[in-house]
């Protein structure tokens, strides 16, 4: 299943990678001034078989129109996107149930090898518009060849089962989960059972049972002694900037900020460049975005004025930070503004738009390759963090977060005190 950002119809950048090192249980188009329906789609009901496969084809054949229109690589990353309907009409028009059908669209959009590009279903999209989704409440991390508990929804099922951060998830309903990576929809009041390790390496069946919660996370803030400010946000969009710059503005004099990006997994393009010009005195380039025919348009941060805080900065990244988060890393990094602490990001930086599809669904498609201030891809790519830090088992089960460990100690020897002027 593929999430996108709310920017719909602009240039906007994936906000959830669809790789094999995270994953988060659970994952309309606006005109004028009608708002979104409060009922979730229901399931089309056909009269036959032959009217089912006549409309889930059409379905079919707009996906692969748009994306031999629009996809940003002429060469569909070498995918043969010539014979892509022909190969999977049939398989699409048979499906049964909505699921099953986006499992065949999703199936054939694999083969362009973009973690920006996939469809949505209609409950999906609505889930996606209406920023609510069902979830059990962990979030895995592929750690030592195994998927861990690395963050707890808050008030989530897990949270009241007493999941622990650093237990090892096998299976889900019998179900084990695959080292590639898997995706699981969860139901609103359906119960599921998982298997895990805890921090003993027992055994353990835990029951959760699936419930209806905000799918943003809420924002973090906590100072220390020395005066240093941690803040997490896990998307780029307008509560969450606007949260960033009242908290950077509160703290302008503090003599650092732990940023911390290893559950930000991206978002919108225009909420980016608003938190580039909280940590630039002037506007900033921060790449460009390249289209299908080649054009470049070479980007800078927003016009207005920002908070322009000048306290050093060390800025947390792992393997789920993931496109807008990678920019801004990769900024940070280009201008010597702040130290990257932690693993390689996602690498996972195409610009993306929304388009409607005739059931209610969506695809998302990269539209525009992203080029970085130093000419090179990120796509594929990533970046490179200045400090490597493994992340183990053995210290998330004893509560130990190593990155900021490692945070601290690049603050307390680089970071200037409190109340000294800044150069």
């Amino acid at each position: 299943m593929v999430k996108g950002t709310s920017k719909r119809g602009n240039k906007s950048v994936f906000r959830r990678v669809l790789g094999p090192l995270v994953f988060a249980i659970g994952l309309v188009f606006l005109a004028g001034c009608v708002g979104p329906s409060r009922k979730a789609p229901r399931e089309p009901i056909y009269t036959s078989a032959a009217d089912r496969a006549a409309e889930q084809t059409a379905v079919l054949k707009q996906v692969c129109k748009l994306v031999e229109k629009r996809f940003y690589a002429p060469d569909y990353n070498g995918a043969n996107w010539a014979t892509a309907y022909d190969r999977y009409a049939e398989r699409a028009g048979a499906a049964i149930g909505t699921t099953a059908f986006y499992e065949v669209i999703n199936a054939m959009l694999k083969e362009l090898d973009d973690a920006h590009t996939g469809a949505m279903s209609p409950i999906e999209s609505w889930e996606d518009l209406m920023a609510s989704r069902a979830f059990v409440g962990i979030n895995l991390e592929r750690i030592d060849d195994q998927w861990v508990v690395v963050d707890l929804r808050p008030r989530s099922a897990a949270e009241e089962a007493g999941v622990k951060i650093g237990w090892i998830a096998q299976a889900r309903d019998g179900e084990v989960l695959q080292a590639e990576g898997f995706s699981f929809r969860n139901e609103p009041g359906r119960a599921y059972a998982w298997t895990f390790l805890d921090e003993q390496d027992r055994a353990m069946v835990v029951t959760m049972t699936a419930r209806t919660l905000a799918t943003r996370m809420p924002p973090v803030e906590r100072a220390s002694p020395q005066g240093w400010v941690y803040l997490r946000f896990d998307e780029f969009e307008t509560s969450y900037h606007t949260w960033l710059r009242e908290r950077l503005a509160a703290n302008r004099d503090a003599p650092g900020v732990i940023l911390d990006l290893r559950h930000n997994s991206g978002g919108a393009v225009w909420s980016l460049e608003r938190v580039l010009n909280d940590f630039f005195k002037d506007r900033v380039s921060y790449g460009a975005f390249v289209s299908r025919k080649g054009h470049r348009d070479k980007e800078k941060s927003a016009w207005r004025d920002g908070v322009g805080f000048e306290g050093d900065l060390v800025v947390l990244v792992g393997a789920a930070s993931a496109s807008s988060a990678e920019i801004l890393a990769h900024v940070f990094k280009h201008y010597d503004r702040g130290v990257l602490i932690g693993r390689p990001t996602a690498g996972a930086v195409v610009a993306s738009r929304f388009f409607r599809l005739r059931d209610g669904g969506e695809l998302q498609m990269g539209i525009y390759d992203f080029e970085s201030l130093s000419g090179d891809r990120l796509e594929g790519n990533g970046v490179e963090p200045d400090i490597l830090v493994e992340r183990s088992l053995t210290d998330l089960r004893e509560g130990i977060d190593s990155d900021i460990d490692a945070a601290v100690d690049w603050l307390r020897v680089h970071a200037r005190p409190i109340g000294a002027p800044s150069l």
